[in-house]
């Protein structure tokens, strides 16, 4: 199995993405949740899911039977998903039982269009906190920003733990696999950190390798489909 510095460009499959964790704990990290600063040979793996529950679920389970535990972080407001449908509140309700930990991917956009005042932000963070907490049964302080503005970066809040505070994200290493860039470049092109966050979307992974722009319509497909059927139940 090769190291994570040797490790060279995927192509965005659960497999290659169980390699890649095989990389990581080969190469002697542990891994770790967020709620304390990271020690060296640590990593904390983080999942903002944009897409779909059901599909982090999949992914949810590759880990587990790595016994790799990470944290996922939920839309509250989102039209792509409801956490109360039956499906998504099912897959959530699992990859708890997993042993993973939940949190809230919060969109700042939805709120403001500009940076709100650290009051206005701490009360809407906090209550979406507490939506996600009581459909998991459980509190939430974690909070992963939504294509995260300038003003969320390198910032300690008080309330919430930011993923994007100095300890997660300045002062050790930060790899994201964002638009599915890794299938061009490696996600350690400079060889293996002391510490490290690695921000993961299970949305871009599959069974079988995808484009982002063919994932991306199939979910709009997926979500008419669905729409139009709760419409033809009121008779329109």
């Amino acid at each position: 199995m090769p190291n994570c510095a040797s490790l060279g460009t995927l192509s965005y499959t659960l497999e290659e993405y169980e390699r890649l964790l095989q990389s990581l704990r080969s190469d002697g990290f542990s891994f770790r949740k967020f709620g304390r600063r990271l020690e060296r040979d640590e990593v904390v793996v983080r999942h903002d899911v944009d897409l779909s529950p059901t599909r982090a679920l999949e992914m949810a389970r590759v880990e587990a039977a790595l016994d790799v535990q990470s944290t996922y972080c939920l839309l509250v407001t989102t039209p792509i998903y409801n956490l109360l449908e039956v499906d998504h509140s099912r897959a959530l309700a699992e990859i708890q039982a997993l042993g993973h930990d939940v949190a809230v991917h919060f969109n700042s956009h939805h709120y403001w269009d500009g940076q709100p005042t650290e009051d206005e932000l701490r009360t809407q963070v906090r209550a979406e906190c507490d939506v996600l907490g009581a459909i998991i049964n459980r509190h939430v302080d974690t909070v992963s920003f939504h294509r995260p503005p300038e003003w969320v970066l390198d910032v300690d809040f008080d309330g919430f733990e930011n993923t994007y505070q100095p300890a997660y994200f300045s002062e050790i290493e930060y790899r994201s696999d964002s638009r599915q860039k890794w299938r061009t470049e490696p996600p350690f092109p400079e060889g293996r950190p002391d510490r490290l966050q690695l921000l993961i979307h299970p949305g871009l992974w599959g069974e079988t390798p995808r484009e982002m722009a063919d994932i991306v319509a199939d979910l709009e497909t997926k979500q008419r489909t669905h729409v139009e059927r709760y419409l033809d139940g009121l008779g329109v």
